[in-house]
């Protein structure tokens, strides 16, 4: 019996595989030159910004249609399991300011790359 998973799924698999590799590929990178650590906030958002831009543009190339709706839902999944796992290991990082700015990041960039991927579909109109 051959199950498939949801092209979400493999989506959302593919863009937290994606954020780990670059999560991974920094870490060397801030630790062995000269980069101050003070920009590993900015770091961690541009590799949360990629990782759901490519979760967003792989789930609306695959459809072929509703790139927004579809990059944002996968924003808004990326997000919900970020801020199950903050609660989980260290709820005191969730603060107002922060929910609502990562919140907003997760959606503009599951927003713009499910509008990349429509544009990469071969199944657009």
């Amino acid at each position: 019996m051959d199950k498939k998973l949801s092209i979400e799924v493999k989506g959302l698999g593919k863009g937290l595989l994606l954020s780990l590799v670059l999560c991974v590929l920094v870490t060397p990178l801030v630790y062995f030159t000269g980069i101050k650590e003070t920009v590993m906030p900015t770091l961690g958002n541009l590799i949360l910004a990629v990782g759901i831009f490519w979760c967003g543009c792989y789930v609306s190339k695959s459809h072929g249609s509703k790139g927004l709706v579809r990059g944002f839902s996968m924003g808004l999944v990326f997000f919900i399991l970020m801020l199950v796992g903050t609660f989980i290991f260290d709820s005191s990082l969730i603060g107002f300011k922060t929910f609502l700015y990562t919140l907003s990041l997760c959606l503009a960039a599951g927003g713009l790359g499910g509008i990349l991927g429509i544009g990469l579909s071969d199944q657009a109109i």
